[in-house]
C-alpha cells in the first residue's frame, strides 16, 4: 500500500464542499481524508485513488466508490443512503453491515458477503464472484444476481422483493 501523496484537513475539504455539504474527489490521487470525518451530504470518490476510508466516517447521504482503489470499509462506519462499490477494489465487507440504501457490488472481485448483512434498498451483485448468499442476509427490496454462478442460497435469509437473474 503506497502512502498518500497529501492530507487533507477538514478546512481543505471545504473546496471539494458544495453548498448541500456533498463532497466530490472524483478522479483525485491518493488522499488521505480527516479522521473522523462527517459529510452533510454525499460523498464521490468515484475514480479516486484513494486506497484508505477513515477509521470514523459518517456520510448522512450516499457513499459512491465506484472504481476506486478502496479495498476495506471502516469498522465505524455509518452511511445514510446508498453505498455503490461497483467496479472497485473492495475485498471485504464488515460484520452485520447495514445499508440504509442500495449496495451495488456488481463487478467486483468481492467473494462473500458477511452474515447478517442488512440492505433496506436493493442488493446488486451482477458479475461479481460471489457464490453463496450469506447467512441471516436481510434484504428489503430486490436482489440482481445476473451474470454470475451462485450455488447457495441459505433458508434464513428474507427478500422483501423478488430475486432477478
Amino acid at each position: 500500500m503506497t502512502q498518500p501523496a497529501l492530507a487533507l484537513t477538514p478546512t481543505h475539504l471545504l473546496n471539494y464542499q458544495d453548498s448541500y455539504g456533498n463532497i466530490s474527489l472524483k478522479y483525485s490521487g491518493n488522499i488521505r481524508l480527516p479522521d473522523p470525518l462527517v459529510v452533510d451530504g454525499n460523498l464521490n470518490l468515484e475514480n479516486s485513488r484513494i486506497n484508505m476510508l477513515p477509521l470514523s466516517l459518517t456520510v448522512k447521504g450516499n457513499l459512491n466508490l465506484a472504481y476506486s482503489d478502496i479495498e476495506y470499509l471502516p469498522l465505524a462506519l455509518k452511511v445514510d443512503g446508498y453505498i455503490n462499490l461497483a467496479y472497485s477494489k473492495i475485498k471485504q465487507l464488515n460484520f452485520g453491515l447495514q445499508v440504509h440504501g442500495d449496495l451495488s457490488v456488481a463487478h467486483t472481485k468481492l467473494k462473500k458477503l458477511p452474515d447478517n448483512l442488512y440492505v433496506k434498498g436493493d442488493l446488486l451483485l451482477q458479475n461479481s464472484q460471489i457464490r453463496t448468499l450469506p447467512n441471516k442476509l436481510v434484504v428489503d427490496g430486490n436482489i440482481y444476481i445476473g451474470n454470475m454462478a451462485l450455488t447457495t442460497i441459505p433458508n434464513d435469509i428474507t427478500i422483501g422483493g423478488s430475486l432477478y437473474r
